[in-house]
């Protein structure tokens, strides 16, 4: 119709005819009607010859035909150069502004328009509103509904919607469902606009009211069904979404591929395979979209087979995988460690085109990541021309993930660098690194970061900070940052537990657990844990086995094999061995190796040599691959001088192909982290290390120092044991640490393994004579040496 009226204005033009101010507001109509630029700029330029341009109807009808195709620069100019302007010229250029979402220009011609004291009407304010409810601008917007009721245009349906649409992009259903309601003459875009109000902020419960109300009075149309059966999607309301699509159905409606694509989804959320398949069978139209919900509905379920199946099926039905497909399946190989299947999908997106898709980024950095693939996972990460900050994080997650702490704080640092800002994901994602490596001083910088975010009110970052400080030797800081927390959860009160437990300050962890029941905390398994853990480590064998008895008979608390473990390492560690023998083997469920290795570990410490060789011999049954249970039974046998048992289980070790892992230990002096191994002589200042080790030797003998050779696990000469023991990695870190810190300084080591008891003797001796308290964190807890006695009152 619109390109007839074009031609019929051509035809008149080449028979001289000349058009009139009455001609060109129909032809530019036209033009506007079929979004054609150059021909209205043609039709512009005939009115400009024709010296048509002073008529203000043929203005407005140029300011909305260039509003309608897109041209605003255009519509402006044609408005700054009329001579006259009435208020179509207004409400057309706001309406254009509007439409194109150049709201801050429409709020601005808005305030023009009043400055140049014309009185809105209803298409002014029909035009505006869009505009104030996409800025946000509540109290203009307030402002101008004041003014709706002073003009008198209340009634004006439109009016009326663009009111409800505004507080309802302002998220504010109050004042949305007040002029919903006073609303005279309401139709479907009313009903549609403030059920979409309700759905857009969640509140599902009274979108689903609002359409009930509705079809007792009112048909729904395809949009209303739409928003009904994504709030459906949303609740997981299998049943009520059956209903809207039989309604559906009833009702004869024709369903274009977006409202079944919707309709798909819901029943893979709502879990309904079933239905989901009789659906996308029936459809005779599917795109990528349909297929995507499809495979995302097993994929969901776990039944990834199926999903690969419908992905192959999916490329024979010519239909193109997109970046959706990719990402769903990269999930599924994340989730089934399976990279290799990972990396077949990465050679499918880049011959698709799709490996620069930043989602896909962001998928293959995640899969790599959690795969143990962080060569690939950092190669992704340099390929990509793009990052946001869910690669960042996504790639120093995965750099903590797999040991490589060091590299994750420098990707930390390349992040700030590269103008992107933490969030909570990116401090969730190192926090670890900083516990794990006791790195203080950059945890105290994401600590600064966390209150310069004000994210400190928020439960997971309050309870990573600490785990944090508690791993990084500040149980003080530790405390702060409980007490400061609003808001706790069951694992803020466990970690404080732990934390306690770890310090060997037992008293203070039952105070704790005490005070978390009183605030109406229901103690959970893990809670339960802890503070057994905590009288393990501090002796106090009668309370912790009230709790243990407390956990069954009064939270109906089923112990599990790790409750077990803690018991047993309990009466291990305070010496009584042979309860803690029968407490094993009492055990309704089988004990592990573990539970075995904890009490062999408590023999070697109390010279029990009758129950140590029971207990080795249950080790030895196991066919395992715990290498450490197997190296603490060999390490016994050592200790008693039984070097043919000693070989015997070497042999087995060997056989199996297993990896003791080797003990190391680390310090942070100057800001940066020094590993020290074993017996290792290739260490910075390792010259002045050992000759400041056999000073400090000399001065611990005069204080009464006697090297415990039972640790020392070969059967070598005694000089040789002595050396052995001189060399601990500890014992290096501390001498590095004493070299490169001023007098008085406090030290915190790092250790991986437990620390042997000859170490833990000499340190004493060592806090004593440097006059310095040493903070020694090993795999089991922390020590603090100071004038000759260790925190942990020997229970360790």
């Amino acid at each position: 119709m619109f390109a007839e009226a074009l031609d019929c204005y051509e035809d008149m033009r080449k028979t001289k005819l000349r058009p009139d101010a009455f001609t060109f507001p129909s032809v530019i109509s036209a033009c506007a009607g079929l979004g054609d630029l150059r021909i209205s700029r043609e039709v512009h330029q005939h009115a400009v010859e024709l010296g048509l341009m002073s008529d203000l109807y043929i203005c407005n009808a140029l300011i909305g035909m260039y509003s309608r195709v897109g041209s605003l620069v255009d519509a402006r100019d044609v408005f700054d150069g009329m001579a006259r302007r009435d208020i179509v010229s207004w409400n057309s250029l706001i309406s254009g502004y509007s439409a194109n979402g150049e709201w801050e220009k429409a709020v601005e011609t808005y305030g023009a328009m009043r400055m140049d004291g014309f009185v809105p009407d209803c298409f002014t304010v029909e035009s505006v509103l869009p505009a104030f409810g996409g800025l946000g601008v509540v109290q203009e917007g307030q402002m101008v509904h004041g003014l709706v009721y002073k003009v008198g245009i209340e009634e004006d349906r439109l009016v009326g919607n663009g009111l409800i649409a505004m507080y309802c992009r302002f998220e504010n259903l109050v004042d949305a469902r007040r002029v919903f309601d006073m609303l005279v003459g309401r139709d479907v875009v009313s009903w549609n606009t403030i059920i979409d109000g309700y759905y857009q902020i969640g509140d599902f419960k009274d979108a689903l009211q609002m359409f009930r109300k509705m079809v007792t009075g009112s048909k729904p149309d395809l949009v209303t069904l739409t928003v009904i059966i994504h709030a459906c999607c949303e609740m997981g309301d299998l049943q009520l979404g059956c209903s809207v699509h039989g309604y559906i159905m009833r009702n004869g409606y024709e369903c274009d591929i977006t409202a079944l694509n919707i309709l798909l989804a819901m029943y893979g959320k709502c879990g309904s395979l079933i239905m989901l398949h009789n659906l996308f069978d029936q459809m005779d139209v599917r795109d990528s979209f349909t297929w995507n919900s499809l495979i995302n509905s097993y994929v969901r379920r776990g039944l990834f087979s199926k999903g690969i199946d419908l992905f192959k099926s999916m490329k024979q039905f010519d239909v193109q995988p997109d970046f959706v497909t990719i990402v769903t399946l990269l999930s599924m190989c994340t989730e089934l460690q399976q990279p290799v299947h990972g990396r077949g999908l990465h050679c499918n997106a880049i011959k698709r085109g799709l490996d620069s898709n930043l989602f896909v980024g962001n998928a293959l950095l995640d899969m790599y990541s959690k795969c143990g693939s962080l060569e690939d996972a950092l190669e992704e990460f340099e390929r990509m021309e793009v990052h946001d900050r869910v690669s960042w994080n996504t790639i120093i997650s995965g750099c903590v993930h797999s040991g490589n702490c060091s590299l994750g704080f420098e990707l930390i640092s390349e992040m700030k660098v590269q103008g992107q800002r933490l969030d909570k994901a990116t401090i969730l994602g190192i926090l670890p690194a900083c516990s794990y490596v006791a790195a203080k001083r950059l945890g105290k910088e994401i600590h600064g970061c966390i209150l310069k975010l004000n994210l400190e009110c928020d439960v997971a970052i309050g309870n990573a900070l600490i785990e944090m400080y508690s791993k990084c030797g500040r149980l003080d800081h530790t405390v702060c940052v409980f007490e400061h927390m609003n808001t706790k959860d069951i694992v803020t009160w466990t970690s404080l537990i732990f934390a306690c437990g770890m310090y060997g300050q037992g008293d203070k962890a039952l105070r704790v657990f005490t005070r978390m029941e009183q605030m109406g905390v229901m103690p959970d398994h893990v809670a339960f844990l802890a503070i057994i853990y905590a009288c393990s480590h501090s002796g106090l064998v009668d309370e912790g086995k009230m709790y243990f008895k407390r956990m069954e008979q009064e939270y109906k608390i089923i112990p599990s094999l790790e409750h077990y473990a803690c018991m047993a390492d309990l009466l291990a560690r305070s010496g009584k061995l042979e309860e803690a023998e029968v407490f094993i083997e009492a055990m309704p469920v089988q004990p592990d190796i573990s539970i075995w290795g904890a009490l062999l570990s408590a023999c070697r410490i109390f010279d029990e040599t009758l129950i140590a060789e029971r207990v080795c011999e249950r080790i030895m049954a196991f066919d395992t691959e715990n290498t450490g249970c197997h190296v603490l039974a060999s390490n016994l046998y050592a200790a008693i001088g039984k070097w043919d048992m000693v070989g015997k289980i070497r042999k087995s070790i060997e056989a199996k192909k297993l990896k003791k892992d080797p003990g190391f230990s680390w310090i942070e002096v100057k800001n940066k982290v020094y590993v020290f191994g074993t017996g290792e002589h290739l260490v910075e200042q390792s010259e002045e290390v050992y000759k400041f080790l056999e000073v400090l030797t000399g001065l611990m003998a005069k204080e009464g120092y006697v090297p415990d050779r039972k640790f020392v696990l070969q059967d070598v000469e005694e000089d040789d044991k002595k050396q052995m023991l001189f060399t601990h990695s500890e014992r290096l870190a501390i001498a590095f640490g004493l070299l490169n810190t001023k007098p008085g300084t406090p030290l915190l080591i790092m250790k991986n393994l437990r620390a042997c008891g000859d170490c833990h003797t000499a340190i004493k001796y060592i806090s004593k004579i440097v006059a310095r308290e040493i903070l020694i964190r090993d795999s089991n807890r922390f020590h603090l040496f100071k004038d000759g006695f260790c925190s942990c009152g020997d229970f360790w």
